[in-house]
Formats: C-alpha cells, sequence, structure tokens
C-alpha cells in the first residue's frame, strides 16, 4: 500500500526523464526570475538613492519655510510701499504755502505777532498784533512791496484795523491773495 502513494517518486511513472526536465526548466526559470527581480530591485534602488530627487524635495520644503516666513515681512513691505504711493499723491497734490509763509515771515519784526493765519488756494488772511503802529506800518509797507514786486501775493486788502484799549495794542487784519 505504501508503494502507491507516492505520486513524486520517478520511478513509479511513465515518463521520468521528461518530467525531470520539466522540473529543471521551472527551477532554472524561477531561479533566473529571482535573479531578475533581485537585480532591478538593487539597481532600482540605486537610481533613488542617486537621483536629485530626494535634494531637490528637501530644497523645496525649506524654501516653502523660507517663505512662509517671509511672508508677513513681503505683507509689511507691500503696505509701506502702498502708503508712500498715497503720500506722493497727496503731496503732489496739495498746495505748497512755503513761499507765501517765508515772505511774511520776512516782513515780521519782534514787536508784531501773528494770532492767526487763515489760508485756502487762492487767499491768505492773516491777524497781527503789536502795542505800536509803527511796526504794523512796516509789516503792511513790506508786503505792499511784495504786492508790487509780484514775488508771492498778486494783491493785499486791509480788512480790519482795530485799537484794543485794555492792552494798548492794535490788531490788523490783512487778506492776501496768492499768484
Amino acid at each position: 500500500m505504501n508503494d502507491g502513494i507516492n505520486l513524486l517518486n520517478p520511478e513509479k511513472r511513465g515518463a521520468p526523464a521528461a518530467f525531470m526536465k520539466q522540473l529543471w526548466t521551472a527551477r532554472l526559470v524561477t531561479v533566473g526570475l529571482l535573479f531578475i527581480v533581485s537585480v532591478s530591485s538593487v539597481i532600482l534602488f540605486m537610481l533613488v538613492s542617486l537621483s536629485p530627487l530626494p535634494s531637490l524635495q528637501k530644497q523645496e520644503q525649506s524654501l516653502q519655510a523660507t517663505l512662509a516666513q517671509s511672508k508677513t515681512d513681503i505683507l509689511k513691505v507691500a503696505l509701506v510701499n502702498e502708503r508712500i504711493g498715497t503720500i506722493n499723491t497727496i503731496l503732489s497734490q496739495r498746495q505748497s504755502y512755503d513761499q507765501a509763509f517765508s515772505a511774511i515771515e520776512n516782513q515780521l519784526t519782534g514787536d508784531l505777532t501773528v494770532t492767526t493765519i487763515q489760508a485756502d488756494k487762492k487767499n491768505m488772511v492773516l491777524t497781527v498784533t503789536s502795542l505800536s503802529l509803527t511796526p504794523l506800518n512796516a509789516f503792511l509797507n513790506g508786503l505792499i512791496g511784495d504786492v508790487q514786486n509780484k514775488k508771492v501775493f498778486s494783491q493785499i486788502t486791509l480788512l480790519n484795523l482795530t485799537n484794543d484799549a485794555q492792552t494798548s495794542g492794535y490788531t490788523a487784519t490783512v487778506q492776501l491773495s496768492l499768484l
């Protein structure tokens, strides 16, 4: 009974040489495939480890981190640039009173006090006080000379001249038309 159960014994089969040849071919193909898979795995590992892809991925991550940190600085710079542009626009549209103030300042003496200045695009209204009429006269004559020379002002109008009895002072209000 033992003799009929062993199916792999080549002596019990009808064609032992053909079976052995097929078995040897199958083993050879299996070993060959195993060798091919092993060699291709090693080659693939070497290609991956030697390729620049991992270093490029690390570089990309570091650049993204740097960009994320710099984002607030970039936003601050953009905000400052926008504000500078707005300030430049306002300054270019604003009328400059530097020459007018300089001309008025040149006519002032130590005895005069400027109490109010109102300015718009075409006119300036100026109120000046003094304890004596002499400094007021010199101031007004100096402004009249500036109007005649057409330096800064085109016209001068005396709006008001008052005497304050309590302080014994004089107040003059003058309107100057700007060029």
